[in-house]
């Protein structure tokens, strides 16, 4: 199964806001495209982004699988360390606002949002010193899903 452009753009500004990633792109044809600083790269992250924004509508991504090297990416959340990262539809400030209406959010987490101007998206990223991985990723999940409901009240309300 290919994946969507929004997924694809999803992962471009995801790659953008996690420095030094390298990102390798696997074509339903069987070829692998390698995004980042490496000398088999096929394109620099800022040129997957300014692909990705200038995609022209009704061409469907020829992509299978995406994989970061040296990082895990799952259900659209970048684990890198104890950083996490995913892209919303969300402007900066209506994420922030979303983020900071959740209850139950851990004092320990720390979020960072990125819009991403060009993409139309903003990344969300996730740290923190105090709490163990699994705590981590709840709070990421909790995160994500948060503005995965506003985005859709939103679409509900617009139509």
């Amino acid at each position: 199964m290919t994946l969507t452009r929004e997924a694809l753009t999803d992962v471009a500004a995801i790659a953008a806001a996690a420095p030094h990633t390298q990102v390798r792109l696997a074509t339903v044809h069987g070829a692998a495209v390698v995004i980042g600083e490496h000398p088999d790269g096929s394109m620099c992250v800022d040129g997957f982004r300014r692909l990705m924004a200038a995609w022209v509508e009704g061409c469907e991504p020829q992509v299978d699988s995406v994989a970061f090297v040296g990082a895990t990416y799952e259900a659209g959340v970048l684990t890198c360390g104890d950083s996490r990262l995913f892209a919303t539809r969300l402007s900066a400030q209506d994420t922030a606002a979303c983020l900071r209406e959740r209850s139950g959010w851990p004092d320990e987490a720390h979020a960072v949002v990125r819009e991403d101007l060009l993409l139309d998206v903003s990344v969300v990223q996730v740290t923190s010193d105090a709490l163990d991985a699994d705590a981590l990723d709840a709070a990421v999940r909790d995160a994500q899903a948060a503005c995965v409901v506003e985005e859709l009240c939103r679409e509900v309300s617009a139509a």
